[in-house]
C-alpha cells in the first residue's frame, strides 16, 4: 500500500513537471518584448513548484556569474548584478557544463556558505547552453529539506534550462530586429529629412531660373527705344555704319570707349542686327566681381564645390547659350580668369566650378573697356593672346564732347523720359543750354543724363535755367572764349593774353574736377592758397582771404 502511495505521488509529480514545461514553453514565447525576461520566465516557474529558492544567472567567457533574476529566500539579501567568480555550484556547473544534484550540501565540498541566515538542504543547478552549444548561464533551484531532488528532477530542469535558452536566443534576436527596425525607422526618416531639403532646393533652385528666365526675357524683350542710340553728329554716324556692317558677322569685337560713353548700347545695337537677335544678350561686368564670384558668374558651379554652394548654378556663358554675352570693363579681370576666358573663346567648352565635364555652348562674345589693352599688356595685366581674340575688331564710342551737337537731343530724350517716376515737363533756357554744351562731361552721357533727372526734381519753374545749373556746369561757361578776338572766316584766333589764357585754363581744371578746389590746385602744381586769390582776381569769390581763412588754410 505504501509503495502505491509513493508511486502516485511520484506520477503525480511527473504530470505536474510535464504541465509545468509544456506552460513553460507557451508562456515564454510571449516574453519577446518583456522589460525584464528572466525575472518573467522565474515567475512562472515558481509559480508551479514554489521552490524555497530559485535563481538565473548569466556567465561569461571568464566563468564569471552574474545574478539576473530570483524568486524566494535570498531575495533580501542578494540583489541582481550580484557576482561569483568560480565558486560554489553554481561555479562547477560553469566549469563542468553539467547538471548538479546535492541533496545534502552540508556534506558537498563544491557547496560554499554566503553567510546568510537561510536553510538550504539541497540544491539542483543546471547549465543553460545555446544552440552553438555554448554555455550562457545556469539555472539554480534550492530546497529547504535534504534529498529533495532526483535524477527525474534533473532532466526535467535541464528541458526548462533548454527553453529558457531559446527564449533567450529568441528574445535576443527579437531585440536585434527590433533595434534594426528602430534603426531602419531612423535612417528613413533622416532621408526622407533630406529629400524633403533637396526637394526645397530644387524648387528654390526652379524659382531662380525662373526669375533668370524672367530676366533674361526682359532683357531680349526690352523696347528698342530704352536701347537707343540718340545722336546725328558725324562721330556717332561714323560709329553706327561700323556697328552695322559688323553685326551681322560672328566676329568677336572690342568696343572701347571712356566710362559712361554707352558702350553697352553699341553692344546691345550689335546684338540686335544679328542672327542671334530672338536669343539671350547678358551682360556681366567683370570689374564689380572679386575673382571667386567673377568665375562662379560666368561659368557656374556644381553644388558643394565651395562653401555656401548648396546648388547647382548655371553660370551666364551657359544660360546665353545660342545669344550674346557682353563682357563689360573686361581690363578688370584677373589673369587667371582671362586664361580660363582664353580656353573658352578657343574650345567653345567651359567647366563649372567644381565640374568634370566639359560643357559645350555656342555664344559670342562682345567686350569692352575703359582702359588701354594695348598698354596693359604691354606691362603683362592682360593677356596677349586674349586680347588678340577679343580685338578681331575694335569700335570706338565717342565721349561726349566730342559729339558736343548731340546734346540739345539727349537732353531732350531725358526730359522726356519718366525713369525716376518724375512726370515734369520742363524746357530749357539758351543759356542753360549753352552751359550743358560747353561742358567737358567727364562721366559722359551717364553724368548728363543724371544732371536732368536732378534738375527734372530741383528746378523751380517750368524751365531749366542757368541758376538752376550746378556750379561746375555753371563755371564751365566763363571758359568759353566768346570775346576773343575772331578771324575772317568767323573761327577764334589763337590771339589770348597770358592772363586769359592761365585764366581760362584754371577754369577748365576746375569744372573738369566738379568744383572740388583742393584737387584742382594739385593738379595745376599750386598751393590752395594761390587758387583761392586768383579765383578770387576773376571775381568768382567775394573775399579769398576771408575764404582761407574759414578753411585755416595758411
Amino acid at each position: 500500500m505504501e509503495n502505491t502511495e509513493l508511486q502516485n505521488l511520484a506520477l503525480s509529480k511527473d504530470r505536474a513537471q510535464l504541465q509545468m514545461l509544456n506552460e513553460l514553453s507557451h508562456m515564454l514565447q510571449g516574453l519577446l518584448n518583456a522589460e525584464n525576461l528572466y525575472k518573467e520566465t522565474l515567475k512562472i516557474i515558481q509559480s508551479r513548484f514554489n521552490y524555497y529558492y530559485i535563481s538565473l544567472w548569466t556567465s561569461n567567457a571568464e566563468g564569471v556569474a552574474t545574478l539576473q533574476a530570483h524568486e524566494g529566500a535570498y531575495t533580501s539579501f542578494l540583489s541582481p548584478g550580484f557576482q561569483l567568480r568560480n565558486e560554489g555550484i553554481i561555479g562547477h556547473v560553469i566549469k563542468t557544463k553539467k547538471g548538479f544534484i546535492s541533496n545534502d550540501i552540508s556534506q558537498d565540498k563544491n557547496f560554499t556558505s554566503l553567510k546568510f541566515p537561510v536553510k538550504t538542504k539541497s540544491a539542483l543547478c543546471v547549465p543553460i547552453v545555446n544552440s552553438k552549444k555554448e554555455l550562457t548561464g545556469v539555472l539554480n533551484v534550492e530546497a529547504a529539506q535534504a534529498n529533495a531532488f532526483d535524477e527525474h528532477d534533473l532532466y526535467v530542469m535541464e528541458g526548462i534550462g533548454a527553453q529558457v535558452s531559446l527564449a533567450l536566443a529568441n528574445a535576443q534576436l527579437y531585440n536585434k530586429v527590433n533595434s534594426f527596425n528602430k534603426e531602419l525607422q531612423k535612417i528613413v526618416e533622416e532621408k526622407t529629412h533630406e529629400l524633403r531639403i533637396a526637394n526645397e532646393r530644387i524648387m528654390e533652385q526652379q524659382k531662380l531660373l525662373q526669375k533668370e528666365n524672367r530676366a533674361l526675357k526682359t532683357i531680349v524683350n526690352r523696347s528698342s527705344d530704352s536701347k537707343m542710340i540718340i545722336g546725328q553728329s558725324s562721330a556717332v554716324l561714323t560709329m553706327l555704319s561700323m556697328t552695322d556692317k559688323i553685326a551681322p558677322t560672328r566676329v568677336s569685337v572690342l568696343i572701347q570707349g571712356e566710362s559712361g560713353t554707352g558702350k553697352e548700347l553699341v553692344a546691345h545695337r550689335i546684338h540686335k542686327q544679328s542672327d542671334r537677335a530672338d536669343k539671350p544678350f547678358v551682360t556681366i561686368n567683370c570689374g564689380a566681381l572679386q575673382e571667386s564670384l567673377l568665375e562662379s558668374e560666368l561659368f557656374g558651379h556644381e553644388k558643394g564645390s565651395f562653401t555656401g554652394a548648396v546648388a547647382q548654378k548655371l553660370g551666364l556663358a551657359e544660360t546665353a547659350d545660342g545669344g550674346t554675352i557682353f563682357l563689360d570693363e573686361i581690363g578688370e579681370m584677373s589673369l587667371n580668369i582671362q586664361a580660363k576666358l582664353l580656353r573658352f573663346l578657343q574650345e567653345g567648352e567651359m567647366y563649372r566650378i567644381g565640374g568634370k565635364t566639359p560643357i559645350r555652348v555656342d555664344v559670342r562674345v562682345l567686350s569692352a573697356t575703359n582702359r588701354d589693352l594695348e598698354h596693359e599688356v604691354k606691362n603683362g595685366r592682360f593677356r596677349e593672346d586674349l586680347f588678340y581674340r577679343l580685338n578681331t575688331i575694335t569700335l570706338r564710342v565717342p565721349p561726349l564732347r566730342k559729339r558736343q551737337e548731340d546734346i540739345p537731343q539727349l537732353v531732350k530724350h531725358f526730359l522726356e523720359s519718366n525713369r525716376y517716376g518724375s512726370t515734369r515737363h520742363l524746357g530749357v533756357e539758351a543759356r542753360a543750354m549753352d552751359a550743358l554744351k560747353t561742358y567737358a562731361w567727364p562721366g559722359n552721357i551717364r553724368e548728363l543724363q543724371n544732371a536732368i533727372e536732378q534738375l527734372k526734381i530741383l528746378a523751380e519753374g517750368p524751365d531749366i535755367k542757368l541758376d538752376d545749373l550746378p556750379f561746375n556746369i555753371r563755371m564751365a561757361q566763363s571758359t568759353n572764349p566768346s570775346d576773343a578776338p575772331q578771324s575772317n572766316h568767323g573761327a577764334t584766333t589763337v590771339a589770348m593774353t597770358l592772363d586769359s589764357l592761365e585764366k581760362n585754363h584754371i577754369l577748365q581744371m576746375l569744372a573738369f574736377q566738379h568744383g572740388n578746389k583742393t584737387k584742382t590746385a594739385k593738379v595745376l602744381g599750386i598751393t590752395i592758397k594761390t587758387l583761392y586769390n586768383k579765383l578770387h582776381r576773376y571775381g568768382l569769390l567775394e573775399n579769398g582771404a576771408d575764404v582761407l581763412e574759414q578753411n585755416n588754410i595758411q
